[in-house]
């Protein structure tokens, strides 16, 4: 690409003259296409999707209509009308139209983050206006008049192989997967046919033309949706002798990829619960194209399954914020938030298990789409959330006995570079509120200071040693030194649970530090997290606690440092040494230079939250210990001996060198070992 040797290679691989003649001898097979009757649909979910849900879904299917996008499923931008589709909504700015995909990008440090224009190239709407159709069909002939002159113009003013919307092969498969949905979700017009018949011939071409490239260079949810554009193609095409090759390639690869990129105890290959989800939709469009499953297939989405499910709040459907997350959600089949999961989980669940996770309710309507309605009367099984350690992808889960309080502590050796740089990571949620978060992504491709910021380990709930990440941040979207870290402790027990793990990332440095965290939650109320510092030599240990979006107070008074005022009432942070006294500490909110008090659960959106750190500077070894909870009345320590009385229960443990030991509970006059 960057001796401009690609412009060549595509020339010699004559792709104008494949593409017309495929393009002339192509046809669809109906029979296989990936999604429901929209006859069937609408009823199936008449008692499930409220009338205001229909309302929102028509109006912004309308706005749709007139180049007002609901973006990354969160806020709505101006792309205008007729569409430019080289437009950078957020600051009027645009990508070069006629050029090579090759050299497409350059100017970015001018125009911004490509992805708020790959966003429109996705027609993430074409899912908002078939569905709309479905539900309201006296609005579908308007409807599919907007969307046809949204796709004349796009082939028009993007031809193939030209400007950025085709950089990617990846953003080719999303938007031929949108255009065959639309087809479907509008009963299949001719006005819509060749539209679709042309996105599945280019998207072919191009992945197989390109495939290599996320074979060694991106080998995450880029080569599986790669692979799934193969499959698609090869499967749903007739008439052209490269469709058949396309189908096996595709198929060949996607039963590669779901052991190489899930791994053995459910966990995903980019350490980021979004592009998990990514991964698991594009196994079920394979799985309705293939219709016998195969097993590995299976195997793949049941696993996941139970990994999600163990993180998840159950009233709210969400996980953690972790991970990378650029708002992507590649088939919108749902009225609920796009940080609900259950919609993907509850039809993976319907298709591996033929059973729901949930009760019916709205996130039953992509299991609608994608496996047929009306859906199988599958029983209800909800898993029994409990405690669990995934020890091969580093997540360790801290049950309590509601299932709306519980923890999420990052511990693990990285087996493959896609992860932030944020091990002993702990994210808190309580009583169903998300009380200390992962920061989010914001931006890949904005200024440099907001990517940095939210990648690095800054931004995350764990200890910085001078400054420094836990891995070398080499640039945008690689790291180097992968962080290598291991769980030394794991027990839970019908009152409390603990985990205790260190990692070593801060050995390559002067002093040898190594960093170990022991995570004690006493149910469902307090939790103490000892962090410790071991090494040689004089060093700074910086402690940071991301807040959730709550108001909040913070104090000096000696009761709390940092309150957060839940709809559950408050939830306090306060850090001590180990003497057990109070630490002052530093609260931000929403700065801007440096960068520092920001969530990001949508991508391209930031909202300002309370930071709290703690730094103590001297000679190792180091330790903070911080008491979070519902209400912490006394805390008393003797020698290293540790008594925390909170919310009508006192806890007895030592802090030890290898971290909290064995603790003991006073809960209404009874005691618990």
């Amino acid at each position: 690409m960057r001796s401009g040797l690609a412009i060549y290679l595509d020339r010699g691989m004559r792709w104008r003259e494949s593409e017309m003649t495929v393009l002339g001898c192509a046809t669809l097979n109906p029979a296989r296409l990936p999604f429901g009757s929209a006859k069937d649909v609408p009823g199936e979910l008449d008692a499930w999707i409220s009338r205001e849900q229909r309302t929102l879904l028509l109006s912004r299917a309308n706005d749709a209509a007139r180049g007002k996008i609901l973006c990354f499923g969160r806020w709505c931008a101006d792309y205008g009308d007729p569409v430019d589709w080289y437009l950078n909504p957020t600051n009027g700015c645009h990508w070069k139209k006629d050029v090579h995909w090759s050299v497409s990008m350059r100017g970015a440090s001018r125009i911004g983050d490509v992805k708020l224009t790959w966003e429109i190239g996705r027609f993430p709407h074409a899912y908002l206006m078939g569905r709309a159709a479905a539900f309201f069909p006296d609005q579908a002939q308007a409807l599919l008049g907007g969307l046809l002159q949204q796709l004349e113009s796009f082939e028009h003013e993007v031809p193939f192989g030209m400007g950025i919307h085709w950089h990617s092969g990846q953003e080719t498969v999303i938007r031929a997967l949108a255009l065959l949905f639309a087809y479907r979700a509008f009963g299949c017009p001719d006005s819509l046919k060749g539209f679709a018949v042309r996105a599945l011939c280019r998207t072919g071409l191009y992945v197989q033309s390109h495939i290599e490239y996320a074979r060694e260079a991106v080998y995450n949810n880029h080569l599986i949706w790669e692979a799934l554009g193969l499959y698609m193609a090869g499967s749903l095409l007739k008439g052209i002798p490269e469709a058949s090759q396309w189908e096996t390639t595709g198929k060949a690869i996607l039963g590669q990829q779901a052991d190489r990129q899930i791994y053995a105890d459910g966990g995903y290959i980019q350490q980021s619960h979004t592009y998990h989800r990514m991964a698991l939709q594009a196994y079920l469009i394979a799985s309705r194209l293939a219709g016998e499953v195969p097993a590995v297939w299976r195997a793949a989405m049941e696993r996941s399954l139970d990994f999600l499910v163990a993180q998840q709040d159950p009233e709210s459907g969400q996980l953690p914020n972790y991970g990378t997350n650029d708002g992507t959600l590649p088939c919108i089949l749902s009225t609920c938030d796009y940080t609900d999961f259950r919609p993907t989980l509850q039809a993976i669940s319907v298709l591996v298990r033929g059973e729901r996770q949930y009760q019916p309710g709205p996130w039953d309507e992509e299991a609608a789409w994608l496996l047929g309605a009306p859906l199988p009367e599958a029983p209800v099984h909800q898993s029994v959330l409990a405690s669990r350690s995934f020890e091969q992808t580093g997540q360790h889960v801290l049950r309590g006995k509601t299932g709306g309080s519980f923890g999420v502590f990052r511990c693990g050796t990285l087996r493959d570079r896609f992860s932030q740089i944020d091990m002993l990571h702990l994210d808190v949620w309580w009583r169903g509120h998300n009380v200390l978060v992962d920061s989010g992504s914001y931006l890949y491709n904005g200024p440099v200071q907001w990517h940095n910021h939210f990648l690095r380990t800054e931004s995350h709930n764990t200890v910085q040693v001078d400054g420094r990440d836990q891995m070398l941040h080499h640039r945008r979207f690689k790291c180097i030194y992968w962080t290598k870290a291991e769980l030394k402790r794991s027990e839970e027990h019908a009152d409390w649970a603990i985990c205790t793990g260190e990692h070593y990332g801060y050995q390559r440095d002067h002093g040898n530090s190594i960093h170990r965290r022991s995570v004690l939650f006493v149910k469902d109320n307090l939790w103490v997290v000892v962090d410790q510092i071991e090494g040689s030599g004089t060093h700074k240990a910086r402690l940071h606690w991301l807040g959730g979006e709550f108001a909040y107070h913070y104090s000096l008074d000696g009761s709390s440092l940092l309150q957060l005022e839940t709809p559950s009432g408050p939830f306090h942070i306060a850090v001590f040494d180990t003497a057990g006294r109070l630490l002052t500490g530093e609260v931000v909110v929403g700065q801007t230079n440096p960068p520092r008090g920001w969530l990001s659960r949508y991508y391209g959106e930031k909202t300002s939250v309370p930071s709290f750190t703690v730094e103590v500077c001297g000679q190792l070894p180091l330790a903070l210990v911080s008491i979070l909870g519902a209400s912490v009345q006394s805390v008393v320590v003797t020698d290293s001996t540790w008594s925390v009385t909170a919310d009508g229960m006192t806890v007895e443990f030592e802090c030890t060198a290898a971290g909290v030991s064995q603790p003991r509970l006073a809960i209404q006059s009874q005691v618990v070992a």
